[in-house]
Formats: C-alpha cells, structure tokens, sequence
C-alpha cells in the first residue's frame, strides 16, 4: 500500500490500570477501569 492510500493512522498511548471497579459497578458504569469512567454531565467539562 502506497501513502497516498492511507485513510488513518491510529496512535495509541500505552495506559497502566492501577484500579478496577467490581464487576457490578463496571456494568453499571460501562467500564471496570475508573480511568476510563467520564459521565456525561450537561454544561461540565472534564476540568471542572
């Protein structure tokens, strides 16, 4: 494959998972890693 046919370029960082959530709670929460956990809160940003 040529460049001029390349659609994307994923870059990856690599992530360390110190925690895990029980499995109840990472069902109820979509994730079992705390690090990965972001609600969505209407108006918020991450930083606030």
């Amino acid at each position: 494959m040529s460049d001029q046919n390349r659609l994307a370029r994923a870059f990856v960082i690599i992530q360390q998972y110190n925690k895990r959530y029980s499995p109840e709670v990472g069902l109820s929460r979509g994730t079992i890693f705390p690090e990965l956990y972001m609600p969505y809160l209407k108006g918020r940003t991450k930083d606030e």
